[in-house]
């Protein structure tokens, strides 16, 4: 398996187990928060149907709506302000957990032979290899192992690792930085962890 797959099989679980976590927190608290403004809102109806007369009851019923309507926008807003904290807290262990591994001794290794099978899959001439200023000591190897002549420049887009590929005669965009693939788990984190909230 290439090293590339290992990582980001590695991410994705490590991603699904703190999502299952982070689920089931998110979940009891809005049980939690839900029993509250139910119990709260019982026992002032409960109250005031003891004290005013049928007429006030109807008005009453009508501001208990009102209330509960507001106390479920709050919650959603909460629900949604720790979802995104969770979702922060998930992606910066992932992200923390690929800044290692570009500081690794693999990481040199899996550039060069992703570099070549990319090399092999779009060789295109007056292409641009764009690395992040860090690894630009890789920059001759990684020309070589891409297997026909390429420039090379710094880019501020790369701030994990990883490369890009652009050919402007061919409108061709080869992302292959890191950077973009922890972004892609993220559309797929949040279309499949099952933290929507409605």
């Amino acid at each position: 398996m290439e090293k590339k797959e290992q990582v980001f099989l590695y991410m994705k679980e490590e991603i699904e187990r703190l999502a299952g976590f982070e689920e089931e927190k998110i979940l009891a608290e809005a049980k939690q928060l839900e029993e509250e403004v139910y119990n709260q809102i019982k026992a002032e109806a409960k109250k005031d149907a003891e004290v005013l007369l049928a007429k006030e009851l109807v008005e009453i019923s009508s501001n208990a709506s009102v209330e509960a309507s507001l106390s479920q926008e709050e919650k959603t807003k909460k629900l949604v302000e720790k979802r995104e904290e969770y979702v922060a807290n998930i992606f910066g262990e992932a992200k923390e957990k690929l800044v290692e591994f570009v500081d690794s001794k693999d990481y040199k290794a899996y550039l060069i032979k992703h570099i070549e099978k990319i090399g092999k899959l779009y060789q295109m001439e007056n292409s641009i290899l764009k690395l992040r200023k860090e690894d630009m000591k890789y920059k001759d190897k990684l020309i070589k192992a891409y297997g026909m002549p390429i420039e090379v420049e710094v880019s501020d887009k790369i701030l994990i690792g990883g490369f890009i590929i652009e050919n402007e005669a061919t409108n061709v965009v080869v992302d292959e930085s890191l950077d973009s693939a922890l972004e892609n788990q993220k559309d797929w984190f949040y279309k499949t962890s099952g933290l929507m909230i409605k």
